[in-house]
């Protein structure tokens, strides 16, 4: 009786992880960062030809401590969609930096636990098609050091049984604190 009951529990299991809405993170991203494609929990094969042309732009060249950047994802083509996003900031290998600022619009979120993202990263919280005006984020930089900024994203691919093989990794953004001489903010 107790093994055919963990067979169940084990079954039950083996089905939910396999279901497709799970595999697709339509809630948001299980973890913090992206560093290689695919991401093999979405889709074991990228599609062909696979999404290009992302990048992420600032507001400024440099920050200043306690002045939010604005940060948005951009995309030559107006037109273009994405269905996941998952922006993150990082000052060293295992260090995170600074803060993203939840947007209003409800879009976004903080990784949820068992992720240990604090407030550097931020995920889609549903699989509803993004334009590049949701795209959009404000974040509050550390204080001081290097910050690389990446994101990782689902492109809309126009079909309603699911995007995952349509990843694409942004460029890295290289963001440093703005340099001060005499009082005034020296230019790169």
């Amino acid at each position: 009786m107790r093994e055919s009951f963990l067979q169940r529990v084990v079954v039950g299991l083996i089905g939910a992880l396999a279901s497709p809405g799970l595999l697709a993170f339509a809630a948001g991203a299980p973890i913090c960062e992206v560093n290689t494609l695919p991401l093999m929990e979405m889709s074991p094969t990228l599609a062909d030809p696979a999404p290009t042309g992302w990048s992420l732009r600032s507001t400024r060249p440099s920050y200043v401590n306690g002045h939010a950047v604005g940060i948005r994802v951009h995309h030559a083509d107006a037109k273009k969609r994405v269905r996941g996003v998952l922006i993150w900031a990082k000052s060293g290998p295992f260090t995170g930096a600074g803060n993203f600022l939840l947007p209003a619009s409800a879009l976004y979120q903080f990784i949820p636990a068992p992720a240990d993202c604090s407030q550097w990263a931020l995920s889609h919280t549903s699989p509803a098609a993004k334009s590049l005006p949701d795209l959009q984020f404000q974040w509050l930089p550390p204080a001081g050091g290097t910050v690389i900024l990446r994101a990782f994203l689902i492109e809309d691919c126009g079909q309603p049984q699911g995007c995952r093989a349509y990843q694409a990794l942004t460029p890295v953004l290289v963001l440093q604190e703005a340099l001060f001489v005499d009082g005034l903010e020296a230019l790169e």
